[in-house]
């Protein structure tokens, strides 16, 4: 598996695990008044918050973990050598970028439908709280759904078109 692969996934598996952390959060009896729009606001916009912060130090210890990991793999060659492997793993090319511009493609029509279905919920009388969880779960989706392109993409391979 590719490195861009693995370090898709521990993003994926970061963005699924602070889902579950806030639909446990909505669900549970902490949570705000279903009316109450502003503190869904200000706890949506904390656990976004959370989830920049979680996501920043889970990839700089999946780099670590990644560059030790190919060191020990590679204990016959020197730091120079090792330097150079890592370099060439974690640099992007041509293919990568075509790869990103088609799983983020993706991604934004997922999150592009969830908006105005926020909006469709809203015209049919469904309450505002809703309409933010919907607009939120398309987003959380979006990502998702870019994640497994990306992943497709780098490991089945990429065709222009």
């Amino acid at each position: 598996m590719s490195y861009q692969s693995k370090r898709t996934i521990v993003s994926m598996l970061a963005g699924i695990a602070l889902a579950i952390a806030y639909i446990f959060y909505a669900l549970g009896g902490g949570a705000p008044d279903p009316n109450d729009l502003r503190a869904w606001a200000t706890a949506m916009l904390v656990f976004i918050g959370i989830g920049v912060a979680a996501l920043v130090v889970i990839q700089i210890i999946f780099h670590i973990l990644f560059a030790v990991g190919t060191a020990v793999r590679r204990r016959d060659c020197d730091d120079k050598q090792v330097e150079r492997i890592l370099s060439a793993t974690m640099s992007e090319d041509e293919m990568d970028r075509l790869i990103t511009l088609q799983s983020t493609h993706a991604g934004y029509i997922c999150a592009g439908i969830g908006l105005p279905a926020a909006l469709v919920m809203l015209a049919l009388g469904a309450s505002a709280v809703a309409a933010l969880h919907t607009a939120l779960g398309a987003f959380a989706a979006g990502s998702l759904v870019e994640g497994i392109v990306s992943i497709r993409l780098y490991e089945g391979g990429v065709r222009r078109g």
